[in-house]
């Protein structure tokens, strides 16, 4: 079981974070052309004693939408960097 980053419990639940859908991540200036969308999906964790919420995202997911970005000829360091 993790600790809470705030207030160093150990009682953290697992969970997500909803509004009208499930929250997700979306790279900056993503331009993808497969089948597969842009939107990496996040978990979260809430921390039972203090109430913090930790966002977790699928990075094997950011790793293959980045993988496609440099396939297109540019690279994903620099679009992420906002040049």
């Amino acid at each position: 079981m993790e600790n809470c980053g705030r207030c160093g419990g150990d009682l953290i639940a697992g969970g997500a974070l909803y509004s009208p859908v499930r929250m997700s991540f979306r790279p900056k200036d993503s331009k993808f052309l497969t089948l597969q969308t842009g939107d990496v999906m996040t978990k979260a964790m809430m921390c039972r004693q203090c109430g913090v919420i930790e966002i977790i995202g699928d990075v094997s997911k950011l790793r293959r939408l980045i993988a496609e970005t440099e396939s297109e000829g540019e690279p994903a360091v620099n679009r992420a960097a906002g040049d």
